[in-house]
C-alpha cells in the first residue's frame, strides 16, 4: 500500500523548504495545504506567537467518533545550515550535497505521517481518531510541544517520530535535562600594573571546573559546559565569565543531586576568591520511562511484527517532544525514523527506512 515514489517525492519537496527554528512559516504553509487536501480538520495554534516565531504548530484531525484517539507528531524545524538544501540520491540513500544538513530530522517523520494518511484515504481503511501535530521550535527547547494544548484533544496514546536508528526502534526512556548559564563576576584591574587588585573570573571558574563532575557521570547521567564567554582585552584582568551548562539524567533524583553539588562547588569557590555568582540553570524538560509491557509499547511491537520489521526498545540520551507529552499525561513513545548523523553535513537516510517507517505507522492505525 505504501507508494515509495510518492513518499520520496514528498520527502524531497519538504527538505528543500528552509525551516530553521522560529522560521517555519513556509513549511507550515506547505503542510496546511497538504492536510486540507487530505480532508483533515486543519488548524494552527499560537505556539509561534508565544515563542516569538512566525509559525505555530500545524494540527490536523481525522475524525473517528467513539474510537481511540492517537497522536502522530514530528517537528518542522531543522538545525542550520538549512538555507538551501540540495538533496542527492545515491545507491538508495538520500543525503545533502555536503553544504547543509539534509533535514531528515525531522522531515523523515513528517513524510511517513503524510504517507500513512494517504494510504488511509485511498484504501478507505478503518482507523482510530487521528490527531496529527507538526511542531515548531523543537530543536531549541521543545517550544511547540510545550505550547500545544494536548489536554484538550483527549488523546489515548502518542507516537512521536523523532529518533535516529532503524525503524522498529522504540524509545521508552529519555532523560530530564537542565540548562542555563553560570556567570562568575570577578573584579577588573590592569593586568600589567596591578593584577593583584583584581579578581580574575576565569581563574575562579577554572578552580571550580576542576572540582565538578563533567562528561559521563554514570550510565544514566551526563554533565557538560558547552560554551565559555568572557574577557575584554589581554591587559585587563577578566571581570566576568559566562558558562553555558547542561546536565541530563534518566533519574530525576540524580539530576537534582548533581545540580545541587555543582552549584555548591561554584558558590564555595566564588566565596573563596571573593567573586560573585549568578546562576540561571533550571530543569528545561522532564524525563520519561515506560515499561516494555505497557500497552503503547505492545501496540508498536505488534505493528512491527505485522510489517515483518524487527522491533526493540531502547533509552535515549536526548530529549524530544515525547518528553513533554508524557509529562502532560499522554503515554507516548519516540519512534526511530532512520535518520543518521543528524545535525551534521553528513546527515542521510535510506529510502527503505522511510518505507519501513510508513509501513509501521499503517499497521499501528490498523490495530
Amino acid at each position: 500500500m505504501i507508494k515509495e515514489a510518492r513518499l520520496i517525492e514528498n520527502f524531497l519537496d519538504m527538505v528543500k523548504i528552509s525551516s530553521p527554528s522560529k522560521n517555519e512559516r513556509a513549511m507550515g504553509d506547505y503542510l496546511l495545504k497538504v492536510l486540507k487536501e487530505l480532508g483533515l480538520e486543519v488548524s494552527e495554534d499560537n505556539a509561534g506567537e508565544i515563542n516569538g516565531g512566525n509559525c505555530g504548530n500545524i494540527i490536523g484531525v481525522l475524525r473517528a467518533p467513539g474510537k481511540k484517539k492517537l497522536l502522530f507528531s514530528a517537528h518542522m524545524d531543522t538545525v542550520v545550515p538549512c538555507e538551501k538544501i540540495v538533496p542527492v540520491i545515491e545507491n538508495g540513500v538520500i543525503k545533502s550535497d555536503g553544504t547543509s544538513v539534509l533535514g531528515g530530522d525531522d522531515k523523515g517523520g513528517i513524510a511517513a505521517i503524510i504517507e500513512m494518511l494517504r494510504v488511509i484515504k485511498e484504501n478507505n481503511l478503518d482507523h482510530p481518531e487521528i490527531v496529527v501535530v507538526f511542531s515548531m521550535g523543537e530543536e531549541i527547547g521543545l517550544l511547540g510541544s510545550k505550547a500545544f494544548a494536548i489536554e484538550s484533544y483527549g488523546i489515548d496514546y502518542g507516537f512521536i517520530l523523532d529518533s535516529s536508528g532503524k525503524p522498529g526502534k522504540i524509545i521508552t526512556k529519555a532523560p530530564s535535562a537542565a540548562r542555563g548559564k553560570i556567570t562568575i563576576i570577578g573584579k577588573p584591574a590592569h593586568a600589567g600594573i596591578s593584577p593583584e587588585s583584581g579578581i580574575n573570573a576565569l581563574t575562579v571558574a577554572a578552580h571550580a571546573i576542576t572540582k565538578i563532575k563533567l562528561g559521563r557521570v554514570d550510565v544514566e547521567t551526563t554533565s557538560n559546559i558547552g560554551i565559555v564567554n568572557g574577557g575584554q582585552a589581554t591587559n585587563i584582568v577578566m571581570p566576568s565569565v559566562e558558562l553555558d551548562y547542561e546536565a541530563r539524567s534518566l533519574s530525576n533524583e540524580k539530576l537534582d543531586n548533581l545540580l545541587a553539588e555543582t552549584f555548591k562547588i561554584f558558590e564555595d569557590v566564588c566565596k573563596e576568591f571573593g567573586a560573585k555568582l549568578e546562576n540561571t540553570v533550571q530543569v528545561e524538560y522532564p524525563g520519561f520511562a515506560l515499561n516494555d509491557d505497557e500497552k503503547i509499547v505492545e501496540i508498536v511491537k505488534n505493528a512491527c511484527e505485522r510489517a515483518e520489521i524487527k522491533s526493540e526498545t531502547a533509552s535515549s540520551g536526548g530529549g524530544s517532544d515525547t518528553n513533554i507529552y508524557n509529562s502532560k499525561g499522554v503515554p507516548s513513545v519516540n519512534l526511530a525514523v532512520g535518520m543518521t548523523k543528524v545535525h551534521t553535513l553528513e546527515e542521510h537516510i535510506e529510502i527503505k527506512d522511510l518505507v519501513n517507517l510508513s509501513k509501521i505507522l499503517v499497521e499501528i492505525i490498523k490495530g
